[in-house]
């Protein structure tokens, strides 16, 4: 488990085309064929996760269960994602069917966030790439949905490029930024669909338990 380097940047989709002309510009190939991924988020009664989130609060976690529902093997990886003082890591782990639906019904326990309950469904469609040793995601389509599948939103405006590497990111993130000028602003499609399904200013937010 090491520290990686990772930067997410919210485009528009009508920016989809420079970007993907910009990544082929710089010698970039495509890494995977594109996939729909399918991410259950986990939280606290108070949404101590998310409220972390928007702060940017460390240390801070956030807890899901991933899949690919379009993927001939039906697999589930239960994630952590932990964001320190010291960097950004991730913690995977390979689950059963049976496992998710336990989950899914009583919900998880975690050291530092207590008793979490199933809280939101997000699902999107993403494309790879390798660009000078960097990898580099692409999401759209993303749809926010309540666990029970009653509320649901599409964001079929957000474009959102992904840039990993385990050395300096900076020069890719600029050379995106320089072709596509944009105000930079803190990312996390859990807290976007927070906001998005249940429309809340940040104090009621904080305040509100789903």
């Amino acid at each position: 488990m090491g520290f990686r380097l990772e930067d997410k940047i919210k485009f528009h989709i009508s920016d989809y085309i420079k970007i993907k002309n910009e990544i082929f510009k710089l010698n970039g190939r495509s890494l995977y064929p594109k996939r729909f991924i399918s991410s259950l988020y986990f939280d606290n009664k108070n949404l101590d996760m998310y409220r972390d989130s928007e702060e940017g609060n460390t240390p801070r976690k956030k807890i899901r269960f991933r899949n690919y529902p379009d993927a001939k093997s039906k697999k589930f990886f239960y994630e952590v994602k932990i964001n320190s003082a010291e960097g950004k890591f991730k913690k995977s782990s390979e689950k059963t069917y049976d496992q998710f639906k336990i989950a899914f019904k009583d919900g998880l326990y975690d050291s530092t966030y207590g008793i979490l309950e199933k809280k939101i469904q997000v699902s999107y469609f993403r494309e790879y790439f390798l660009v000078q040793g960097t990898r580099l995601t692409l999401d759209y389509k993303i749809n926010y949905s309540s666990p029970d599948g009653f509320n649901k939103k599409d964001d079929i405006e957000s474009l959102i490029l992904e840039v990993k590497s385990s050395k300096n990111i900076i020069d890719i993130q600029n050379k995106f930024l320089n072709i596509i000028p944009i105000k930079r602003e803190r990312v996390s499609k859990y807290c976007e669909g927070i906001d998005c399904l249940f429309n809340k200013n940040h104090l009621q937010r904080l305040n509100y338990a789903i």
